[in-house]
């Protein structure tokens, strides 16, 4: 009720004590305005802040920050016409794991070609400086801007535009469409119908080497999503998905098609792009338990399959959890296994289901799996504590005299025609194949809120990467202790859980 005042009696969200008489006239509104009749117009601006201090046992020895300073706004009118938008200025420094996405030089495959693959997690376009005062020179400086119109036009139907990015699905991660990857431009439609809802999501999506430079404009291409779910009774709900990647000088009109049948529309364009199907459930049990889970098919070919032959291009994944609600007073839990075969999430090297070299579904690509633990416990009102822990498997790429091979973890690479560079062939693959790599990490939070939406953080955390040796790849291994302390209004708090 704090957080959704303009869609409730007033009554419920006021703050008995504004302060200076006009701010803070709700708890979660810096500032609030509406009319005098309840329901024909509403207006609130809220500030964004955020800062993060720590440090780091690897890499050396290391300083982290994160600073975040922005501003958010969101309005609506008679209920019909809405819009939202915010925007933060952000300078950081990340662990030393993450910097190494950022400062990964030129990749030679073994196909001679060469690939750059350079990204700051979760956002799009970055500049690197570096400070002679704390002797760093990876730290990045960026924008996160997002926004959009929302109009309800009509009885069932919600139509948004804007700037954002989205997560499908009931888990930790999601296997269909994750909020991991920068924001972008998308157009979406909302249904909600008796016991179905269906939306779907038209973005335009950037791809290739993104790291700042000379002005230029980055090349796009294009995604299409349709989810359709439908509330079979109050505990069981099922949902199929399909989405579509292509590359082209424009939207595919074709893709516009609302019914699900996205790869009937591409076989007729003659099979150039990337469409994946599947499914998802959702079952609500004894009022605390939720299991849910998701399937993704890419390609598959049944001959193969049933020939056990490691032929490439049988892409799949699979997920499946659990959450337990109110395991005692205020303690919750959430259990996940996910799992993706190499290859999967791949096409040539444009229609790759990624966005500015991001992943749009799992952090980790594919060609692995992982569990993945979360404990919240909430003792008092205003103290929350989480500890999360995961463990991966992934079967990364090997470094042979100077050449990377591709194992398929890695889903930027290009793996169509006979330029991709497989070590087993079109057959022989198999399931973790290349160096395996074992990934650990464990976080503990603790976070005070003093007043809503500002929140203390406190957490300390710890991540081993640890790749098995192979024939061809000699042991390598990193791991290090974090701590950090940090500070937040109206702000997600910054994590990189991968």
């Amino acid at each position: 009720m704090d957080e959704n005042a303009e869609w409730l009696d007033s009554l419920h969200s006021r703050t008995p004590k504004p302060l200076f008489k006009v701010l803070y006239t709700e708890p979660a509104s810096f500032f609030s305005v509406s009319s005098k009749k309840k329901g024909l117009w509403d207006l609130r601006i809220n500030p964004l802040i955020g800062i993060t201090i720590g440090g780091e046992s690897g890499g050396g020895g290391r300083f982290l920050f994160d600073r975040a300073l922005g501003l958010e706004v969101r309005g609506d009118i008679k209920q019909v016409l809405s819009f939202y938008f915010n925007v933060t200025g952000n300078d950081e420094r990340a662990p030393y794991y993450v910097s190494q996405i950022n400062t990964l030089g030129p990749q030679t495959y073994a196909t001679g070609n060469t690939y750059i693959f350079r990204n700051v997690p979760g956002e799009s376009y970055y500049k690197i400086y570096s400070s002679s005062l704390f002797k760093f020179n990876d730290g990045v400086d960026y924008w996160d801007a997002r926004g959009y119109v929302k109009a309800h036009i009509l009885k069932y139907v919600d139509l948004s535009f804007g700037r954002d990015k989205f997560f499908i699905g009931d888990g930790m991660r999601s296997l269909i469409l994750s909020d991991y990857s920068a924001p972008y431009l998308f157009l979406k439609f909302d249904v909600k119908f008796w016991r179905f809802s269906y939306e779907n999501i038209f973005a335009q999506l950037n791809y290739g080497y993104v790291q700042s430079g000379p002005d230029m404009l980055l090349p796009t291409k294009y995604m299409a999503v349709h989810h359709l779910s439908l509330n079979t009774s109050p505990w069981l709900t099922l949902g199929l998905f399909e989405t579509v990647i292509f590359e082209r000088s424009q939207f595919e009109i074709s893709y516009l098609n609302p019914v699900i049948f996205y790869k009937a529309v591409e076989s007729s364009l003659g099979n150039p792009d990337k469409v994946s199907i599947g499914g998802d459930f959702k079952i609500n049990a004894a009022h605390h338990v939720q299991l849910y889970g998701q399937a993704l098919l890419n390609e598959f070919n049944a001959h193969h399959f049933f020939a056990h032959d490691g032929w490439w291009a049988n892409k799949w994944a699979i997920q499946a959890g659990v959450k337990y609600i109110d395991i005692a007073p205020g303690l919750d839990a959430q259990l996940e296994f996910n799992l993706v075969r190499p290859f999967t999430y791949t096409a040539d090297a444009t229609d790759n289901y990624t966005n500015y070299n991001q992943p749009l579904a799992d952090p980790l690509g594919a060609n692995f799996y992982e569990v993945i633990a979360n404990v919240r416990y909430q003792p008092l009102p205003k103290w929350s504590f989480n500890a999360k822990l995961f463990v991966a498997k992934v079967g990364t790429d090997t470094l042979v005299n100077g050449v990377m091979s591709n194992y398929g973890s890695n889903i930027l690479l290009p793996n169509g025609g006979g330029s991709t560079p497989f070590i087993a062939g079109q057959t022989g693959n198999h399931f973790l194949q290349g160096a395996l790599n074992t990934i650990t990490y464990f976080e503990l939070l603790a976070t005070y809120q003093p007043w809503h939406n500002i929140n203390i953080d406190a957490s300390i955390l710890y991540r081993s990467d640890n790749t098995v040796k192979s024939l061809n790849n000699p042991i390598s291994s990193q791991s290090s202790f974090m701590f950090n302390i940090g500070f937040r209004i109206n702000l997600a708090r910054r994590s990189y859980e991968f």
